[in-house]
């Protein structure tokens, strides 16, 4: 990013109702060799989890639920991104896009990639985390912080679009995900394990990321 006043990070209001400006995005940016980059100028971040639950009543027994029959859990997320000339939507996610490379369509990405969110928590309010939360560094306001982390694994991006208005001054692109599997990256379900395989598995396709300068990802 520029220098001098653009784009510094400044201080977030410290209070017990989760402020948006204590959630940070990071991906694996086509340009972060290999490294979790945070994610700059998300305007939306909407991630969803759904399942079906049927109800199961029996011929004979009233109008009564005998029992619900849960089915699988479907996990989806979306986002919106103010657009750079350097840096589009496509590009934070891992994609050699826009000014990186030939990447221009939903149909030249071959490989997934992963998300991890973090609700930073405010210093007056760490003593108080449980074991949900996790040290985090690079924080808005402290250099260290506990958060708390969660891991998407495996988005693939379902649509993606962007709209150019003659009476905007800004352009915004917006892509959905469906992802493969969510946890907590660091400490939970033997996870940082898990993730150290992921940071191998990504830093191999980075280089492949830096092979594919003008090719398909």
């Amino acid at each position: 990013m520029p220098g001098g006043y653009l784009y510094r990070k400044g201080l977030s209001p410290n209070t017990r109702v989760l402020n948006s400006q204590k959630v940070r995005l990071f991906g694996w940016d086509s340009e972060g060799e290999g490294s979790l980059t945070q994610i700059g100028l998300i305007q939306t971040w909407n991630p969803s989890h759904t399942r079906t639950v049927e109800p199961v009543r029996g011929v004979g027994f009233g109008d009564q639920i005998a029992e619900q029959a849960v089915g699988v859990t479907e996990l989806t997320a979306s986002v919106t991104v103010m657009m750079m000339y350097l840096r589009d939507v496509m590009q934070v996610f891992g994609y050699k896009a826009g000014s990186s490379g030939l990447i221009r369509s939903l149909k030249h990405h071959r490989w997934p990639f992963d998300v991890q969110e973090e609700v930073v928590l405010p210093e007056f309010l760490s003593s108080e985390a449980q074991d949900g939360a996790s040290e985090v560094s690079g924080g808005t306001i402290e250099d260290e912080s506990k958060a708390v982390v969660t891991y998407y694994e495996g988005c693939w991006m379902t649509d993606y679009s962007k709209t150019f208005d003659v009476g905007a001054a800004s352009v915004t692109q917006d892509c959905s995900m469906n992802i493969t599997d969510v946890f907590e990256p660091i400490q939970g379900n033997n996870a940082s394990a898990i993730y150290e395989n992921i940071k191998d598995n990504l830093k191999e396709q980075s280089t492949l990321f830096a092979f594919v300068s003008g090719g398909s990802v």
